[in-house]
């Protein structure tokens, strides 16, 4: 229905009734985007959310997001995941009339069970037993028996309940056929995508501050997942090379990479500098002369489109979806190297040349599959078959 009769159509409806047969075109589309934690917080999926939101509104469809607030999350541990979910199912009744269909995110779609007049997507932004299978020796035991027992449960319960599932790369939909047993034709891919107007090289004399002719960054949250203890051991390989080693980010690993990297003998060469605002990411990804993501599994990595934007040479592991996210734009190396690691990075500090096509070649990559148009694209296009199909 074009947008102006159903304006008018709408605009004649006695209280608010519609007719039976009424389907909504993207123009007047009410979408729920639900997700357990704020989308102020500095993680992958938030990040991916706040671009898909922006991006939605732009186009006309009218968002409503439920999250925890930051108060409820500074009261509930990350951790009380059916807490969590209790609250979300009051939020998501109480404002029930104010959207057409919910597009929940990662386990929080373990609530459209309890949620069943409407329309329902869910986004798999990886597979727990995924991370379990690829970094599940390196987690403490209680942390392995509460995410294999509770939030792969929770997980799972939500992909199954949804009326269609995302998965952000294919390599994610092969976890989700192999691991949840879901009909292989209500799985579809929707890539991540970041908008690009929002990143810019920034020029900066980094190098001159941390006193270095090469850069090399890492950027993520410090955990077992991100392998950046076996970056920390690349370094002392690099002894030939003028480089150093930005960390940005902080985590529960923080203290014991600090250590490593000062028995190590390190603490001249990587230097940690915590979490830093949006600008002062871009100037480290602007200066950095190699990015590296040394993950032992990733669901995607949005930093790598960060990277990418930023035309930053990049050295990543050959793991889950960072190969399918980067192609042949980097070098990929093992997982758990830091020889493969090294190798890699030499490799790009000795051919500035090969780096720089390696960068440019990546950016064209991103800017064909990777963007935030080409994200909402995907879901408006689910969003429409669902709706169609109600």
């Amino acid at each position: 229905m074009p947008p102006l009769q159903e304006s008018l159509l709408l605009k004649n409806m006695i209280g608010g009734c519609l007719p039976k047969n009424y389907k909504p075109s993207c123009d007047s589309m009410r979408v729920c985007l639900l997700n357990p934690f704020p989308l102020s917080y500095k993680g992958g999926v938030e990040s991916v959310l706040n671009s898909l939101n922006s991006e939605l509104q732009r186009r006309g469809v009218e968002t409503t997001v439920v999250t925890l607030s930051e108060k409820e999350t500074k009261l509930i541990p990350r951790f009380a995941r059916i807490a969590i979910s209790a609250i979300l199912i009051k939020k998501l009744i109480s404002l029930k009339s104010s959207f057409d269909l919910i597009h929940a995110n990662a386990w929080s779609a373990c609530i459209l069970k309890f949620i069943k007049d409407k329309p329902s997507i869910a986004t798999a932004h990886g597979t727990v037993k995924g991370l379990l299978a690829s970094t599940g020796d390196l987690m403490p035991l209680p942390s392995q028996l509460y995410t294999s027992l509770i939030t792969q449960n929770l997980e799972r319960m939500g992909f199954r309940n949804a009326d269609a599932v995302a998965a952000v790369s294919n390599s994610c939909r092969v976890e989700l056929l192999a691991d949840y047993c879901i009909p292989e034709d209500k799985v579809s891919v929707v890539y991540n995508g970041i908008d690009i107007q929002k990143v810019q090289r920034v020029k900066t004399n980094l190098k001159d501050e941390f006193g270095c002719e090469n850069l090399l960054l890492f950027i993520g949250r410090l955990t077992k997942q991100k392998g950046v203890e076996f970056l920390i051991k690349a370094v002392p390989l690099l002894n030939d090379y003028d480089a150093k080693l930005v960390v940005v980010g902080v985590g529960p690993e923080e203290r014991h990479l600090v250590r490593l990297a000062s028995e190590l003998n390190l603490k001249e060469k990587v230097l940690f500098v915590g979490a830093v605002d949006e600008r002062r990411k871009f100037e480290f990804l602007s200066a950095a002369d190699v990015f590296v993501c040394p993950s032992l599994w990733e669901s995607f990595g949005i930093v790598l489109l960060e990277a990418m934007a930023c035309k930053t040479p990049i050295v990543a592991t050959n793991v889950a979806s960072i190969p399918e996210v980067l192609g042949e734009c980097g070098i990929l190396t093992k997982p758990r190297s830091s020889t493969d690691l090294s190798d890699g990075i030499k490799r790009l500090l000795d051919d500035k040349k090969t780096a720089k096509k390696f960068a440019q070649k990546a950016y064209r990559r991103l800017v064909q599959n990777f963007t935030a148009e080409r994200m909402a694209d995907g879901y408006i296009k689910l969003y429409r078959e669902l709706v169609d199909s109600t």
